[in-house]
């Protein structure tokens, strides 16, 4: 005979029974339209069940409700077409970037036209267009530097100058050369104070769009400040290389020398100066008369040539202070290639390298000389010149000829 649940029993298997119905129906409503269409589909034992109609509204449900995902596509920049060089002939590849060359100038040369148009039709208190112009100068100092060949555009502001009769010191920096082209109406410190500026902000690698940025919020006191510590830190050090290169030069030539004759150990002991071994003596040269040889420049290693004699007059006593003035004057004329010596030193045999190093160092001493010479000699042609018109007429009439002369 069964036995009669009581009452709170039959509540509690009640509850239990509501409990798991509960649970059925939650989980059915989370089931998805798919997952609902593909149990109806499995639980179906008929052939149409299997029809390809089912199949296809299956298929069509999964695709409606799986959400698609957009990609963005970023646009490609286009890029210019450059025409391609002709390559007919080493020749026509010359002209044909002599032309492009030529053609990069001249857009460089009406570029700052535009901003030297530009800055003279704003007033002093508009100090932004002023900066946005010294930012543009800078893009294009930027550009040009990047260049393999820089100079040949300086070159071309030093003739613009010439023709204009405007006053360019030889030594003037290249940066201050496009300064002076754009802001014309400047005065010569400002020039140099913003070619300065221009240098130092290559130097460190500034960006153009954060020039002015940068140019504001450092100010131009502190900018030229840092440059000049930094210039003067970097000369020291490429100074201190320039020496190196130049005692190695004079340990190669000791092989090689241009000449040699023997002296008293006694003597010699005397005057060389330690610890480089280095001895300063004054030499005479004379040439030997032996017209009967003609020298043919164009044939220099002939068997005869004509000779001059060399006469060693005076030996200067181991002074360091004329040792160290001659060894810095001759590592100064090394300082702006120091980089390309070096590296040349790597490539080429100690004897290629001395010989090419030599004439590097005749040609500087002969141009210093040349200046040296010039200046002297426009100093006494003024003292007895009427006039600065005179001299000027004569000076240039005698330096044709000096010119003529030297090559």
């Amino acid at each position: 005979m069964p036995t009669k649940n009581t009452k709170k029993q039959q509540q509690k298997i009640l509850s239990q029974a509501a409990q798991k119905r509960l649970e059925l129906e939650r989980q059915e409503a989370a089931k998805s339209k798919v997952e609902k269409l593909a149990e109806s589909i499995k639980r179906r034992s008929t052939v149409i069940a299997k029809h390809n109609s089912v199949a296809t509204q299956v298929n069509a449900v999964k695709n409606r409700n799986t959400p698609v995902k957009t990609i963005k596509v970023v646009p490609v920049k286009k890029t210019k077409i450059q025409t391609p060089i002709k390559r007919d002939s080493e020749h026509d590849i010359f002209q044909a970037r002599i032309a492009e060359r030529d053609k990069q100038h001249h857009r460089l040369i009406k570029q700052a036209e535009t901003i030297r148009n530009r800055l003279d039709k704003i007033s002093k208190r508009e100090t932004t267009k002023l900066y946005e112009a010294l930012r543009d100068c800078y893009g294009m100092y930027e550009y040009i530097e990047s260049n393999r060949e820089p100079y040949e555009f300086y070159s071309i502001l030093r003739d613009y100058y010439k023709v204009k009769m405007e006053p360019i010191q030889s030594n003037t920096p290249d940066e201050s050369l496009l300064v002076r082209f754009i802001f014309s109406n400047k005065s010569t410190k400002q020039i140099s104070e913003y070619g300065t500026v221009l240098r130092y902000a290559l130097e460190i690698g500034v960006a153009k769009k954060d020039f002015i940025k940068w140019y504001t919020s450092t100010t131009q006191t502190r900018i030229l400040a840092l440059a000049r510590k930094s210039a003067t830190s970097d000369n020291q050090e490429r100074l201190k290389r320039a020496r190196i290169a130049l005692l190695r030069y004079f340990d190669i030539q000791e092989q090689w020398p241009l000449g040699h004759f023997d002296y008293p150990e006694l003597l010699a002991a005397k005057q060389v100066h330690l610890p480089d071994n280095l001895i300063i003596v004054i030499c005479r040269g004379v040439r030997k008369f032996n017209r009967d040889i003609e020298f043919n420049p164009n044939n220099p290693a002939a068997s005869r040539v004509p000779l001059a004699e060399i006469s060693a007059l005076h030996f200067i006593p181991p002074d360091i202070d004329v040792v160290h003035d001659m060894i810095e004057r001759l590592a100064r004329f090394l300082v702006p290639q120091i980089d390309q010596i070096e590296e040349e030193i790597k490539q080429k045999t100690e004897q290629v390298w001395a010989n090419d190093l030599t004439n590097y160092l005749m040609e500087r001493e002969l141009g210093t000389a040349y200046k040296s010479a010039d200046r002297w000699a426009d100093s006494q042609q003024a003292a007895i010149a009427d006039d600065q018109m005179a001299f000027e007429a004569t000076r240039r009439k005698i330096q044709k000829l000096r010119n003529k002369a030297r090559k």
